[in-house]
């Protein structure tokens, strides 16, 4: 573990995912680098950006962008050592916020990539708000590494943002949850192997628990890469 190293979160997008993730950090930091007094955890900086969202569409993607940006400077100027982002969807403005500082980055769409190559996936489903599937981010990552994605129809993805939605607004989505299961078996049905839950909300919608690693969860492997690097790198 080197003392000098402080991870930047740029959260908010949307808060609970934010705070699972920390969460998880603390969890991992536990059980497999076993943290027990307070010098024992990660350095971590959370900036909290409260953006309109582009969920569905790149509307206010511009404004989002702006504040994206100047959530990269405070962290850097903090002394971050790493940056990472605690939104799949926001991963498209990536290589902008690169642009933005020296400080390199940890990408949550890579380390769910090696995730699947580690655990031998061979088709993997993807969920995720529309603007994300529609970039073919995880798509692309999949392809590099010679994995085949199943996507979700449009219908579909209408199911997954309300489901995304509903978590932000901390509501609970009965009426949609059952589609939403029925959504995650389609995919199963059609020979993925796991599904990447690629929204930091939807690891919150329902407890996957009973799917094994049939599903996989994008906050649970950003948050284990961020103590990785901490005590490993």
């Amino acid at each position: 573990m080197n003392k000098n190293k402080k991870v930047g979160i740029i959260g908010g997008v949307g808060p609970q995912s934010t705070n699972f993730i920390y969460e998880k950090i603390i969890e991992y930091s536990q059980y497999k680098y076993h943290a027990k007094d307070n010098s024992d955890y990660p350095r971590i900086v959370i900036e909290s950006v409260p953006v309109p969202d582009f969920i569905s569409n790149k509307i206010n993607i511009e404004i989002a962008k702006k504040m994206l940006i100047d959530a990269v400077k405070e962290l850097s100027n903090a002394g971050a050592t790493r940056l990472c982002i605690g939104s799949n969807t926001v991963h498209i403005l990536l290589q902008d916020l690169m642009n933005q500082t020296d400080v390199p980055f940890i990408s949550m769409i890579d380390l769910v990539a090696k995730e699947c190559v580690s655990s031998g996936f061979k088709k993997v489903g993807i969920l995720g708000t529309p603007t994300l599937i529609s970039s073919g981010l995880y798509s692309q990552a999949l392809t590099k590494n010679n994995i085949e994605s199943i996507l979700p129809t449009d219908r579909q993805l209408h199911i997954v943002e309300k489901i995304i939605r509903h978590v932000i607004a901390g509501s609970n989505d009965d009426e949609n949850k059952k589609e939403y299961i029925e959504t995650l078996n389609d995919l199963f049905n059609k020979g993925a192997d796991s599904v990447i839950l690629g929204c930091t909300e939807l690891p919150l919608a329902m407890n996957y628990e009973a799917l094994g690693n049939r599903t996989i969860n994008s906050d649970a492997i950003l948050a284990k890469g961020i103590v990785d690097y901490y005590y490993t790198y």
